[in-house]
């Protein structure tokens, strides 16, 4: 099997060309590192500029400096000796001439035909700066050349001194900034150091990304070369290759599409020696990649000679005076993020609320963290500065909302004469008795002064898009969120309707009750419906989904070798009672499947937990508890259960993984699940059982950036016919 090698440009190209951040790749250079691929920086940048990113990436790969001018290799890389010399801690095989020739013919030349051109060495370091973004300390890693020297003409580009360098036998190339330098080039350094991969792997299948004309020679040396589109939509006319892929993105958002696009494509070596946990982990990762809300912006937000399209919807930029964006959600600094990669400096004001930990490295937009799920006083802080930003748009404002999973208690603005802790109490008591997330935001909306539409009705008379990831099953726009910027279809009576289903009559905090009641006798207004005038300029977008992230779910299980199908996208109720509805499943498919096939069986949807104990734990690892329960003695059954937000509950876990013997694994230990199970306490089973079995049963990611609700993913993998469910007593089972 071929060992995948990727060559990477920076300027432009992994790196943003105004604020060089890699943000925007994360997802592909996460699945990148986890892969072990090599990763090799090829830029026009120093050693001490690409040691800086190499430290930053976590890279350990070799590094190519100066467009060609050194091959830099840690020692000890590659286990064949390698002809190189000895430099810097590194093995350097060294393709550019020194530094000091070139400047001394650059300077030579200038004053040969009077050209009105500066290298690197001409500017001060404020200078430098100015010319390229960079900080001073970045500025003099640029300035510490080996093979190079950078130029910048006066005016339009003096072509006899281009012709001339040539013909003295040198060369010239262009990215960014124009480079005089000896007899190499990306290409060459490219081929010479894939000659030592190859004598390291075999066969290597070869990627490079680039995004200019300095990096034609690099992209015409590979298997695979891609084209990353400049920031103002455009390409770089003369490279045309066969073969070329060009990106829909740009720059580093443009990288992560091409490279999740063709290492979708990149057959695993060992596959089938991969343990079943990695293989659980990877596919949970892919619906990640797949449901990242940065890369969901900018699909369904583009700008062409200054119009805003977003889906079907045209907003000609030059007629507002001011662009606004707020928004709140665990998602939300993603999406932010990819605002600020679209719209720059024409913002004129942001202001997001995130979930604690949740923020993202923006500019341009504030951030406000607050708590999830139960609200706090940072989230009424947060959502009462949304207000007043948006009170003050009119007609010329143009506002832009971003949403996601989380908002509803994130973005908390009480109804007067209720309180936060009204508020705080009410959402405790509905999560507490199972309430659902449209049972939840019934009660909600009807308590706020922002939900359902109520921040549509704030930004009115201003032009309002709200761009959404969903975390709601069918993604009901009144539900996601509690709908601040879409009709309200719940009433007053339906609120209530909630609080008498699960008996909170009296538990109810006083003031809560009161003002429903108000409402219920029309003594306080009810929440935006779809004739409201309020609404005419607003539009709403879902640009995310469960299913987007099922997809990818099921396309990464194929690439692992398991014929994988979507059982349900809408999974639903206790959460006890759907790993009973999974478990069947698998039950019924293990039935018809042959010895050594190997299946996978995905779900998404978001389950909930009625509280009957005083444990600690989240709606995932109940399920996976659950499942492991129903699944105890079965061979080839593993499962992962999991929030793609990277929490579950008041805990530090995504969720949980577990197989066919886990539960008598436990019981081995002396731990005895259904305990545990009873009393809600799914958090310290795997907790305990992984202390005392030495397992990885408890899948913590941390913030992963979005929110689509959770995903549950089985893997079945025939064993013998002995040790089939079918013929498996169930009296330890809880069914």
């Amino acid at each position: 099997m071929k060992k995948t090698i990727i060559f990477t440009d920076l300027d432009g190209t992994l790196l943003d060309e105004a604020t060089y951040s890699y943000a925007a790749a994360l997802p592909a250079l996460s699945l990148i590192a986890d892969g072990g691929t090599p990763l090799i920086l090829c830029s026009s940048k120093t050693r001490s500029e690409l040691e800086a990113y190499r430290l930053l990436l976590n890279n350990h790969h070799p590094f190519i400096s100066e467009n060609g001018g050194g091959i830099f290799i840690p020692r000890g890389y590659f286990s064949s000796p390698v002809e190189a010399e000895e430099a810097n801690g590194y093995q350097l095989i060294r393709l550019g001439t020194p530094y000091a020739e070139i400047r001394k013919h650059f300077v030579r030349l200038r004053e040969q035909l009077r050209a009105k051109v500066h290298g690197f060495a001409d500017l001060s370091v404020a200078e430098v700066a100015a010319l390229t973004g960079l900080s001073e300390k970045e500025t003099i890693l640029a300035r510490l050349r080996d093979f190079d020297e950078p130029f910048i003409f006066e005016g339009e580009p003096d072509k006899n001194f281009l012709h001339t360098i040539e013909a003295t036998g040198l060369r010239w190339t262009h990215g960014r900034i124009f480079h005089i330098m000896g007899d190499h080039d990306k290409g060459r350094a490219v081929s010479i150091l894939m000659s030592l991969y190859r004598k390291q792997y075999g066969g290597i299948a070869s990627i490079a990304l680039g995004d200019s004309l300095n990096d034609l020679p690099m992209l015409m040396a590979v298997d695979r070369p891609v084209l990353v589109r400049h920031t103002d939509g455009s390409f770089d006319a003369r490279i045309t290759i066969p073969g070329l892929l060009k990106t829909q993105l740009p720059g580093p958002a443009g990288w992560n599409e091409a490279m999740l696009q063709l290492l979708a494509h990149q057959p695993d070596e060992n596959v089938s020696a991969l343990p079943e946990r990695k293989m659980l982990v990877d596919i949970f990762n892919a619906a990640l990649v797949a449901a990242d809300p940065y890369n969901a912006v900018l699909k369904a937000a583009r700008i062409d000679n200054d119009q805003l399209y977003v889906a079907d919807a045209t907003y000609d930029l030059a007629s507002f005076e001011r662009i606004i964006v707020v928004g709140a959600g665990k998602a939300t600094a993603r999406m932010a993020l990819a605002v600020e990669t679209l719209l720059g400096n024409r913002i004129s004001a942001g202001l997001i609320v995130v979930k604690d930990g949740h923020t993202a490295p923006l500019k341009i937009i504030e951030q406000a963290e607050a708590s999830h799920p139960v609200p706090n006083e940072a989230g009424i802080v947060g959502a009462q500065r949304v207000l007043d930003m948006v009170r003050g748009a009119d007609e010329k404002t143009l506002v832009i909302c971003l949403i996601s999973g989380g908002a509803s208690a994130l973005l908390v603005a009480p109804v007067e004469g209720v309180t936060l802790q009204d508020k705080q109490e009410a959402t405790r008591l509905l999560l507490n008795a199972g309430a659902t997330i449209n049972e939840l935001n019934a009660v909600r909306k009807h308590l706020s002064e922002v939900k359902g539409g109520r921040l549509a009705q704030a930004v009115y008379p201003a032009q309002l898009v709200t761009l959404i990831v969903s975390d709601v099953i069918g993604d009901p726009l009144d539900v996601i969120a509690s709908g601040p910027t879409s009709p309200d279809n719940s009433t007053f009576a339906e609120a209530w309707a909630v609080i008498e289903k699960f008996g909170l009559q009296e538990k109810l905090p006083a003031r809560a009750a009161d003002y429903l009641q108000c409402g219920l006798a029309g003594l306080a207004p009810e929440t935006v419906k779809a004739n409201n005038p309020c609404l005419a300029g607003t539009r709403n977008v879902i640009i995310a989904g469960i299913r987007l992230a099922l997809a990818a779910a099921q396309e990464k299980s194929s690439q692992l070798g398991y014929a994988a199908k979507t059982i349900s996208d809408t999974l639903q109720g206790e959460a006890s009672d759907a790993a009973h509805f999974l478990a069947q499943a698998a039950r019924d498919e293990l039935a018809v499947m042959k010895p050594n096939e190997r299946r996978c069986l995905l779900c998404g949807g978001e389950t909930t937990v009625t509280v009957r104990g005083n444990g600690k734990g989240g709606r995932n690892q109940e399920f996976a508890l659950a499942l492991a329960v129903e699944i105890e003695g079965w061979q080839g059954v593993s499962l992962l259960s999991a929030g793609t937000d990277g929490t579950d509950g008041p805990t530090d876990a995504a969720g949980a993984m577990a197989n066919g013997s886990t539960i008598s694994q436990a019981r081995a230990l002396g731990i005895d699940p259904l305990r545990y199970l009873v009393n809600n306490d799914s958090y310290a089973f795997f907790q305990q059982f992984d202390t005392a079995s030495g397992a990885h049963s408890h899948l913590k990611t941390g913030p992963t950036g979005t929110n689509v609700m959770d995903i549950q993913i089985v893997l079945l993998n025939k064993k013998s016919p002995s040790m089939q469910p079918d013929q498996i007593s169930h009296e330890n089972t809880r069914r």
